[in-house]
């Protein structure tokens, strides 16, 4: 997992996390395009939903909600994309979690490269994302994205980049 101001892409400490993650050449600089895309993007002009940067290889699905009490939510994981989760406005509380520590709540489902688990308490790290941060999350890291802080829910803009590996 990768934390980090999108200012802060290109820094020296960013290029090694994205080095340690063991991605084929192709998916790095697929990574490195769709953080530069969510860098150069004029925000008040996208428009909700799919954002075609390059076909499935690399797209963006753009969203605004009412974020939720991580009491209502399971995590989530993919087998054949990293998420690259991007606050355009608010704030963002997301738990992470090892996927093997986790129990299943759905079967895989290889179409839509998704499935719904539960992490033990003690095995979640939590991460607060605001406008400008973003958060990779590779295979192997089930993810609780959306959720809201003490303060209750709250509306949320953000842009999840898909890049295959």
């Amino acid at each position: 997992m990768i934390v980090a101001s999108i200012d802060e892409r290109r820094s020296p400490e960013v290029i090694e996390q994205i080095e340690g993650l063991g991605l084929s050449d192709e998916a790095k600089a697929r990574l490195k395009r769709g953080l530069d895309w969510l860098a150069e993007n004029d925000w008040k002009a996208q428009k909700l939903g799919r954002a075609e940067i390059d076909g499935d290889a690399l797209f963006a699905n753009v969203m605004a909600f009412e974020t939720s009490s991580p009491d209502s939510k399971d995590h989530e994981a993919h087998r054949a994309y990293i998420d690259v989760h991007y606050v355009v406005e608010g704030e963002e509380h997301m738990a992470v979690a090892p996927v093997e520590a986790c129990e299943a709540v759905t079967e895989y489902n290889e179409r839509d490269d998704f499935a719904l688990y539960r992490a033990p308490k003690d095995q979640e790290t939590w991460v607060t994302a605001r406008a400008g941060d973003v958060v990779v999350t590779e295979p192997g890291v089930a993810h609780k994205p959306g959720c809201c802080g003490e303060n209750g829910p709250a509306p949320l803009k953000k842009a999840v980049v898909k890049v295959a590996l």
